[in-house]
């Protein structure tokens, strides 16, 4: 693997492994305080941590300028296939399958960015 590629995954590692503490302590208090289901909760979580996400990944990640309002508009309609990711995998792991809340998160953490990062990297912040 060459090394700007090294250097890009690792930021984006970086960023995410922020996201993610965000969206799991986001999720929990979701759950705990409001009460509500684990998808719900999971939903909302991964909410929360969105604008850390687009201005971590177009800062320091993909390290990209230009016009904020269209990169935007695409990592929105990439966050809401990650939503959906973290929804329905919480609804699947806890909600059908009776497990606890922390193991639909922890496969959340783990879904969610591989497919992210494609997207980020050949649609949302790609370079003309």
């Amino acid at each position: 693997m060459n090394q700007p590629l090294l250097r890009k995954l690792s930021r984006f590692a970086t960023v995410g492994v922020a996201n993610a503490l965000v969206y799991a302590v986001a999720t929990r208090l979701y759950a705990d305080v409001f009460a509500v289901s684990a998808a719900v909760a999971s939903g909302l979580g991964y909410a929360t941590a969105v604008p850390l996400a687009f201005f971590g990944h177009r800062h320091l990640t993909f390290e990209v300028k230009g016009a904020l309002s269209p990169q935007f508009v695409r990592f929105i309609s990439t966050q809401l296939l990650g939503f959906f990711l973290a929804v329905v995998i919480a609804w699947l792991i806890t909600d059908l399958m009776g497990q606890p809340i922390w193991l639909g998160v922890g496969a959340t953490i783990l879904a969610v960015p591989a497919v992210s990062y494609l997207v980020m990297d050949k649609w949302v912040f790609a370079r003309p």
